[in-house]
């Protein structure tokens, strides 16, 4: 993504200038991401309860726990824009018990992201569905 870095957005483009520009991208490129996280070292200097506080990267770097790889592909078809709008649901506390979340805004999250993803099926008409493998999702 390196690519559209420093490359202006002319404010004629309209709402939706970012997300052409990056389907335009997908369209010829792939790209890879680093997925970064910081791990707590010291409770006292990085609370996970106040969210106002700065870790400091010298106690915990930004490490690399994950590297994901997006192929070239048709990024906003009319058919992934339904289904992630209408089927899917996003929830971070999808995770394993050792990734859980921490802290008390997560925990916040923990009612509000399955209130919203009710709402939003029951408005859609439409059963939510949890994808077991990549090929579920429409090309």
């Amino acid at each position: 993504m390196r690519a559209l870095t420093g490359r202006p957005v002319e404010k004629k483009a309209g709402e939706s200038a970012l997300r052409d520009l990056v389907v335009d991208f997908f369209a010829h490129h792939s790209a890879e991401y680093d997925i970064r996280a910081q791990l707590c070292t010291d409770i006292d200097r990085m609370p996970v309860e106040d969210a106002s506080v700065l870790w400091p990267e010298e106690l915990s770097p930004h490490e690399v726990v994950a590297v994901l790889h997006l192929p070239a592909q048709d990024a906003y078809s009319d058919a992934r824009r339904r289904y992630a709008d209408d089927v899917l649901s996003f929830s971070p506390w999808h995770a394993r018990e050792a990734h859980r979340l921490l802290g008390s805004i997560m925990r916040s999250r923990r009612a509000a992201c399955p209130s919203s993803s009710d709402f939003r099926h029951r408005l859609n008409g439409v059963d939510p569905q949890e994808p077991a493998s990549i090929k579920e999702l429409p090309a």
